[in-house]
């Protein structure tokens, strides 16, 4: 193919390869709409939102420099967002900052850090402070922590610095893309509701550098990424969305708590109950707990142990807050957010018809009412070179993509046929030709030979995998048998020698597994190996059982028994297999694994939420979770015995990894009031339960229940698509549809002549996954010549 430097001056060379005349500016508006349809999203209007570098052929300079940004900024999204996430995680290994200068506490006076450096500032001495502690232990880590700094501040900087000037060098690339005119960059609307937060957030970062305060950067690391995933901002959207009908049921729930409590105040006074309610406010906040069933049937004891009536009060509470209010925020989220995906889906295809109509007017300038073959695969050539979300099309594959739309044979594309091009863009094709194994070409003779072939037959049999099966219950018997003693809870120590015999035998049965995968990649070759789950979990358990056994047998000084057992019981994880042989557990590995794309974004949300109130906690009360003698908050603390005596010390916000793990405790809810109450005695208070109650309301009352209603929604799309997916299979006009794939000659495609020569495979790669897609649908439309398919 003809190339050309993209800053000639004759802007046509660079399409000197495509057919036809040189790309006017309305086909490449055209082009321009047809990826937007194919992703699902417009940013802008194409005509008045975007730079056009075909419009004036004068600006030729800034014309190939515009195709040129553009290209690169399609490519390097994903790079610049692996960028994002690298600033996002830099957090959790720098320095906190409310231990770089600790030189208020005794522990890290000047006169005892002369001989320590500053890369750390004081976080180093404090976090590898080991002694005695105020409660008398010894060996004791003095300010408990996770043990993840493993950045100094100089190298954190850096980092943050070069991260920052990479982001910044994209957006310029995104500046050129609009032809360096602000008036496009900052287009009304979305682009400029996010190229300004970009602006802003890059700016903040300046500021810190040139104050030399980092305090809220992490702030601005979460903002950053926020802004490259669409995806997280589409879910926030959606969870701002039914907010409002969240509230109205939670303002129900208040009330009750309210009530309820101005009651228990009133009731109990004056007796043991009443310790629990000795004020309003008090009251309120026992209900809460209760409602969250961290304290419950506690925090009952000591009325019901006078007054077996009282039980009235507690249950009658617990029915309607517990059963009833909470559930019924559940229902909301499931019925608000199965309705965000079906408008999502509706919007979408709206969309989509919307701009391949205008797409379809455009190239149709003379108002024939189709579009020539030579015009649709001049924009399937532009669509291949200037639109890198498109996946790349070779001249067979845009052949078959034509005759795909061309169903009538017309050697024209009318404007129904034409609004099916953002679907058959989604095609992922293989020829038959890439499934061939290296022993099918490499040595064609043993391929034909009567044994090989035999043995083909025989390893793609259901009685190989059963056999197979049968050796995974032999295996499983032996780990049983090899950890019995260990099981039953008996000294292992002098069984070393029978351990061995075992090991041995696991041996054996590692060498049974590699060749039964050395077969199946041989006879079906890679690229069929690995399009099974199934077999890339084999591959994987595989790999870890002989890495096992080389670590136990290859001479080496390292012994770390615990992570040879680790290893060892991975064997175990073999037996997952088995349960691909029982139907119902088959087809719930299948929805889950699809059900997991879609609810990826939900939980990234959730990860920003945690990750915004851990600063927050870092900030707020990074070291008062300590056992240093000679910090007065460690004295403080042993107040707070159920805290102490669980040994929750590592539950603390002293580093990021510890306050996500806090936060996870609070997300599980148990003992949740146990960790409360070890700030509430350092920090002298009870402000600190604004803080848990807070994230208790966002997180667990309703970003919780928004994932329980993915799940549930997306578990029932996922449901009725694989029992379609996995149906009969079907023969449409020389098709095969077959599971999720479509197998057909290349020649002649759907009464079309391709001259494309061997078999092919189809299946519909989806952009976006929160929207189920009905393969089996798409197939049969796409592969018949009528466009009424059901």
């Amino acid at each position: 193919m003809e190339t050309t430097s993209l800053f000639s001056t004759d802007m046509t060379s660079t399409y000197s390869s495509i057919d036809g005349d040189f790309p006017s500016s309305h086909m490449y508006q055209a082009v321009q709409l047809i990826r937007d349809a194919y992703l699902g999203y417009q940013d802008a209007p194409v005509e008045g939102g975007y730079y056009d570098p075909y419009d004036n052929e004068e600006r030729t300079v800034r014309n190939a420099i515009s195709v040129f940004c553009g290209k690169l900024v399609a490519e390097l999204r994903g790079a610049v967002v692996l960028v994002c996430w690298a600033l996002f995680m830099l957090t959790f290994f720098e320095p906190p900052t409310w231990c770089r200068d600790a030189s208020d506490l005794q522990i890290a006076a000047p006169s005892h850090r002369a001989a320590v450096t500053d890369q750390f500032g004081d976080c180093k001495i404090l976090f590898e402070a080991v002694g005695v502690t105020a409660d008398m232990e010894e060996n004791q880590a003095l300010y408990p922590n996770f043990d993840s700094m493993l950045l100094t501040i100089a190298q954190s900087r850096n980092i943050e610095i070069s991260c920052v000037i990479l982001i910044f060098m994209y957006m310029l690339l995104q500046f050129g893309d609009d032809g360096f005119f602000p008036s496009f960059f900052f287009y009304r609307g979305y682009k400029r509701w996010i190229h300004a937060s970009q602006c802003s957030i890059l700016i903040m970062f300046l500021v810190s550098v040139l104050i030399d305060n980092t305090t809220f950067n992490p702030f601005f690391r979460m903002a950053i990424l926020g802004t490259f995933l669409r995806g997280f901002q589409r879910e926030l959207l959606t969870l701002l969305k039914m907010l409002p009908d969240v509230i109205y049921v939670l303002s129900m729930l208040g009330i009750i708590v309210i009530f309820y409590a101005w009651f228990g105040v009133v009731m109990f006074v004056d007796t043991a109950q009443g310790r629990a309610f000795p004020n309003l406010l008090e009251g309120m906040w026992t209900l809460w707990i209760s409602v969250t069933t961290a304290n419950y049937p506690d925090v009952s004891m000591d009325s019901y142990n006078e007054n077996r009536l009282v039980a009235i009060f507690w249950v009658s509470f617990m029915s309607v807050s517990f059963f009833y209010i909470m559930n019924l925020i559940l229902a909301v989220c499931a019925q608000q957010y199965d309705k965000s995906i079906n408008d999502r889906k509706v919007s979408r295809e709206k969309l989509a018809n919307e701009l391949l109509s205008k797409a379809f007017t455009l190239l149709d300038s003379e108002n024939r009412g189709f579009v020539s073959r030579e015009c649709v695969m001049n924009v399937m050539a532009i669509l291949n070179r200037d639109i890198p979300e498109v996946r790349s099309m070779s001249t067979d594959k845009k052949s078959i993509f034509y005759a795909l739309l061309d169903k009538d044979g017309s050697d024209s594309i009318c404007l129904d046929e034409f609004l099916d091009i953002g679907v058959v863009l989604l095609l992922n094709l293989s020829k038959e030709a890439d499934y061939a194994t290296w022993v099918e070409t490499k040595f064609p003779s043993v391929y034909q030979s009567e044994w090989y072939t035999r043995l083909s037959e025989a390893v793609k049999s259901n009685r190989f995998d059963a056999a197979i099966d049968v050796i995974l219950v032999l295996n499983a018997i032996t780990i049983f048998m090899q950890d019995y003693s260990m099981l039953m809870g008996r000294d292992t120590a002098s069984e070393s020698q029978t351990l061995e015999k075992w090991e041995k035998l696991e041996t054996l049965f590692t060498a049974l597994y590699v060749m039964e995968v050395m077969l199946k990649v041989t006879i079906n070759g890679w690229k069929k190996y690995t399009e099974s789950a199934r077999n890339i979990f084999d591959f994987f358990i595989t790999c870890m059982t002989v890495l096992a056994s080389f670590y136990i047998y290859y001479p080496n000084t390292y012994t770390n028994k615990h992570l040879i057992r680790f290893i060892v019981m991975a064997r175990v994880l073999r037996l997952v297999r088995l349960l691909f042989a029982i139907e119902s557990f088959r087809l719930l590995g299948a929805i889950t694994l699809d059900i997991l794309p879609a609810s990826r974004d939900i939980f990234v949300v959730l990860l920003f939420v945690a990750y915004f109130f851990a600063t927050i906690g870092q900030l707020l009360y990074g070291g008062y979770i300590t056992r240093d003698p000679s910090n007065p908050l460690s004295y403080a603390l042993l107040e707070a015995s159920d805290f102490t005596g669980s040994a929750y010390w590592p539950n603390n916000f002293n580093d990021m990894f510890s306050g996500m793990n806090v936060l996870f405790n609070l997300l599980v809810v148990n003992n949740w009031t146990t960790e409360v109450q070890g700030f509430e005695s350092t920090t002298g208070g009870r402000t600190v339960r604004l803080f848990f109650f807070a994230f208790h309301l966002v997180c667990v009352t309703v970003i919780s229940n928004v994932i329980t209603s993915v799940v549930i929604n997306s578990f029932f799309q996922q449901l009725e698509v694989i029992e379609r997916r996995y149906g009969v299979n079907e023969q449409i006009e020389g098709t095969s549809i077959r599971g999720r794939r479509a197998f057909f000659r290349g020649s002649v495609v759907t009464g079309t002549n391709t001259g494309v020569l061997g078999g092919y495979s189809a299946h519909v790669k989806a952009v976006n996954f929160d929207v189920d897609v009905d393969e089996r649908q798409v197939m049969r439309k796409l592969f018949s010549r009528s466009n009424t398919v059901t």
